[in-house]
């Protein structure tokens, strides 16, 4: 009788909702006509309580979700998700919500380009550029305008980034013709990463962390979905950080496909991850060295785990490698009369690429990177937002070094991984497990993300979104090794607890910093596009923390 009432209650509460969402103006609850967010928010989880109200019962999968204690952590996991959703789309709308200001919109222009059946960007290039004797000079081409950081090839523009995020929305663009600002990309591609690691963290939980407590889980959730530097890309939304953000979105979907495959083997799954790194690269081609160690994993993995299997599982993961390797030496030879020229060395910069593209990546960079990269700290400030990222904050005869006159060693504000973000220290106690099986996943995670930090310490610079290129895959292996350290010191209470206590500290550090940075790192986008709420936030803030 009580869940009756229940159902009804409920029922009853979500029809109430909706009645209200929609009479809303007629009620005088909102004197706007037109639906905002909040509006269609409201309404959605009106329409989600009727539904789970008319559509519960114990035995199907709602019921499920609510009755059961796997259920119930789903339950909890796809809500804390669509929580850090809309604080993802608070970011990319710089808390506007309906407005996205946008900045480049490169990727609707390839993406255009193809739909056409064309490789080069629709854009022509002003004719006094063409003229000129080196075009890749900077000091040459002042005063005239070019497309930005794009690559001009023999009086044709085309783009360096990576074609795959092109390519899906190329297929978009069949049925919507408005241009597509880089963005809504950015954030797509962010939403599906977030997915991804939800997924990944929960399949872990499921075949190796059981015995963890559930909030353990959402708490590792919560840390992979807003680490930074995730939300302060999501400022800028520019070509660089969609590049980046997709790399990132194919490489933890390959993920779990992988990891699947490793936990139940079968051909499709192995497809799939092999399919996804391969798009992977095609988003982002410096991830080519993770995918290699991959690649290799998954090899080793065949041999030894899967004697009679290991032959036809190696040719699927391997054929959607091949295949994609294959079109892109072609579709770089068809722009650059070169199977490997990207177009880097053509790109229309701040810095003549074509004279020193030698010079961009050496180990001489290794040093400072290292040290921007883990350890470059905050600069702290009395008033809101309190911590900024800086550019250089290090030892002198670090900064002085031997290096080529290219490095740039104050190319843009960063914050070390440990110090943003030093949850990332558990990353070291996943070594701690001892299951076999689990040490292919941990492998595919230190290895991958090891690659990945060895070429941004390589580049002749490194920013912020960078970063990215390794932060999803260390936050993966720092939330198990969190999980190990926990089933690690279960006998020994006094340990475990310290280990809690310094696992929630750490977390709720690291997620605060990763809410202050994107402000205080585009407090400029902030007073162009929303200096109201600025000046709001500044206010309450400094009222309420002591100075």
């Amino acid at each position: 009788m009580s869940r009756n009432w229940l159902k009804i209650a409920g029922g009853t509460l979500g029809v109430g909702i909706l009645l209200i969402m929609l009479f809303a103006n007629q009620l005088g609850l909102d004197n706007n006509p037109v639906w905002g967010v909040k509006r269609y928010l409201i309404f959605f989880v009106g329409l989600l309580i009727l539904a789970v109200s008319v559509f519960h019962r114990e035995e199907n999968f709602i019921g499920q979700a609510f009755n059961t204690h796997t259920g119930q952590l789903y339950l909890a996991s796809g809500l804390l998700g669509a929580f850090i959703l809309l604080i993802y789309i608070w970011f990319t709308s710089i808390g506007l919500w309906t407005v996205w200001p946008n900045e480049t919109s490169y990727y609707d222009l390839l993406a255009s380009a193809f739909r056409n059946g064309d490789l080069a960007l629709g854009v022509k290039p002003d004719p006094a550029l063409l003229t000129l004797e080196n075009l890749y000079e900077p000091g040459s081409r002042e005063g005239i305008p070019m497309l930005w950081d794009a690559t001009l090839y023999k009086g044709k523009y085309y783009l360096y980034w990576g074609p795959a995020p092109a390519l899906f929305l190329a297929i978009i663009k069949l049925f919507y013709e408005e241009p597509i600002g880089d963005k809504v990309i950015t954030f797509a591609f962010a939403a599906g990463t977030l997915l991804f690691t939800f997924l990944l963290i929960l399949e872990i939980w499921k075949r190796y962390f059981t015995e963890i407590p559930r909030w353990a889980v959402l708490a590792g959730m919560a840390f992979a979905g807003l680490v930074n530097p995730i939300l302060f890309i999501l400022i800028e939304g520019r070509i660089y950080e969609a590049a980046i953000i997709a790399g990132q979105f194919f490489l933890i979907g390959g993920l779990y496909w992988l990891v699947t495959g490793f936990i139940r083997p079968s051909s499709p799954r192995i497809f799939m991850a092999g399919l996804f790194f391969a798009l992977a690269v095609g988003s982002r081609t410096t991830l080519t060295p993770a995918v290699a160690v991959l690649s290799l994993v998954l090899f080793l993995w065949a041999v030894k785990s899967q004697r009679g299997k290991a032959l036809p599982f190696i040719t699927t993961f391997a054929l959607p490698l091949i295949l994609g390797a294959v079109c892109y030496a072609w579709y770089n030879y068809a722009r650059f009369d070169s199977f490997t020229e990207f177009g880097y060395r053509y790109q229309l910069t701040s810095y003549n690429l074509y004279e020193s593209l030698d010079e961009t990546f050496s180990l001489s960079y290794i040093p400072p990177n290292v040290y921007k990269t883990l350890f470059n700290p905050l600069e702290r400030r009395v008033t809101f937002p309190y911590f900024f990222p800086t550019r250089w904050v290090g030892p002198d005869w670090l900064a002085n070094g031997n290096y080529p006159k290219f490095y740039l060693l104050l190319a843009e504000g960063i914050t070390g991984i440990f110090i943003a973000s030093p949850f990332m220290f558990f990353a070291f106690l996943a070594a701690l497990n001892k299951n076999k099986d689990f040490r292919w996943i941990a492998i595919s995670l230190a290895g991958s993300a090891f690659s990945i930090f060895f070429m941004l310490q390589i580049f002749f610079f490194t920013t912020m979104r960078y970063m990215l290129d390794l932060i999803p895959t260390l936050s993966l292996l720092a939330v198990a090794g969190f999980w190990q350290g926990l089933i690690r010191f279960k006998d020994r209470p006094i340990v475990r607890r310290i280990l809690i206590m310094a696992g929630l500290v750490l977390l709720l550090y690291s997620i605060a910093i990763s809410l202050l940075l994107p402000v205080s790192g585009h407090l400029e986008s902030f007073r162009v596009f929303n200096p109201e709420l600025l000046k709001n936030m500044t206010w309450i803030i400094n009222n309420i923390i002591p100075k």
